[in-house]
């Protein structure tokens, strides 16, 4: 018996493991869906593979952690992170990938609407050398006027910016360990996961799909956290926004003294040229309005520094399941990073 468990145990070393990492909030009506999914792929390719399936949940307001502690007394593979509060989902994201401790981490969300059949997939482009293997958006199931807004979104970002934005990419994508270890050394308190992983360079490749609609539930995304969220990329990857205020006060400022120039000119050589009341408001609104728009954009920036030096943790984690209680948290892991 104890030559038969040590056998098992020497196989189960040699092979390697790969997280599988959910990241959850209200999702009580997908979560055993997502579960059985991932588990069966897992279980496909379980003569070269051992799994971990890691859930964080996002302090949902629904039966979602209890469904995944009830699933995780059936199965041990699984592994819980309740937060305190909901701190965002891509905070969220951050520390549940530091909790990871596969070889591999495969990323995917408890909506299905990410097919977990490109899992081996991933792990074949995995093991020919690449280090970062994402899923590419050609076609998603939603209302055309949502779908081509993203569309100009990521080609708008990818031209603004001086580093690498990957059009029509998103969370759904497997990272090798080297990844996370790099991420680890990078202390933001705001992040754009997408452009910080774009941007270590190593081999990275796209596989390309189609993105399902949502079955169950209803997505907690609104346009005001899209808006948010697409502001951060750009802000976190390029000062273009400030060099394109700067060029257009400049060119609207020297617009404005040859139009100063020439009103005074007609007011010599045309006295009766009308002083123009109306106009002379339209351009007071209009100037107004572009200074708005630019203090907007130089206050995006402020803001980002502001959430760097406060320094706050990413999450307060309320419970942690199945983890192993030395490993260090991700407070841990940036108060050492920061000294």
């Amino acid at each position: 018996m104890g030559d038969s468990s040590r056998k098992y145990k020497e196989m189960s070393l040699s092979k390697k493991l790969i997280s599988i990492f959910t990241p959850v909030y209200n999702e009580e009506q997908n979560l055993e869906l997502v579960y059985q999914q991932a588990k069966e792929i897992m279980t496909s390719v379980s003569d070269r593979y051992d799994y971990e399936h890691v859930f964080s949940d996002n302090a949902s307001t629904d039966h979602s952690y209890s469904i995944l502690k009830r699933l995780r007394a059936h199965d041990q593979r699984i592994k819980l992170i309740k937060l305190s509060r909901n701190f965002g989902c891509t905070k969220s994201t951050l520390n549940g990938l530091y909790k990871c401790r596969g070889d591999a981490i495969v990323q995917i969300d408890a909506d299905l609407q990410d097919p977990p059949e490109m899992i081996p997939e991933f792990l074949a482009k995995w093991e020919a050398g690449y280090k970062v293997v994402y899923g590419v958006r050609k076609d998603r199931d939603e209302f055309w006027l949502m779908k081509y807004t993203r569309k100009a979104f990521y080609r708008i970002a990818a031209n603004l910016s001086g580093e690498t934005l990957i059009p029509d990419v998103g969370e759904f994508r497997l990272i090798d360990r080297r990844i996370v270890t790099e991420l680890k050394k990078t202390v933001d308190y705001n992040p754009y996961l997408r452009g910080q992983i774009a941007n270590m360079g190593f081999a990275q490749v796209g596989i390309p799909y189609r993105r399902r609609a949502r079955k169950y539930g209803k997505s907690s995304n609104n346009l005001f956290l899209l808006i948010d969220y697409g502001i951060n990329g750009v802000v976190s990857h390029s000062k273009a926004l400030l060099r394109i205020s700067t060029m257009t006060g400049f060119v609207l400022a020297v617009g404005a003294f040859a139009a100063a120039a020439l009103y005074l000119i007609l007011r010599v050589v045309y006295p009766e040229t009308p002083r123009g009341i109306a106009s002379i408001m339209i351009f007071i609104l209009f100037f107004s309005g572009i200074q708005m728009i630019f203090l907007g954009i130089i206050g995006e920036y402020v803001a980002k520094i502001l959430d760097q030096s406060l320094q706050k943790p990413l999450v307060i984690e309320e419970e942690l399941v199945g983890f192993d209680e030395s490993a260090e948290s991700l407070e841990e892991q940036h108060a050492s990073l920061s000294r």
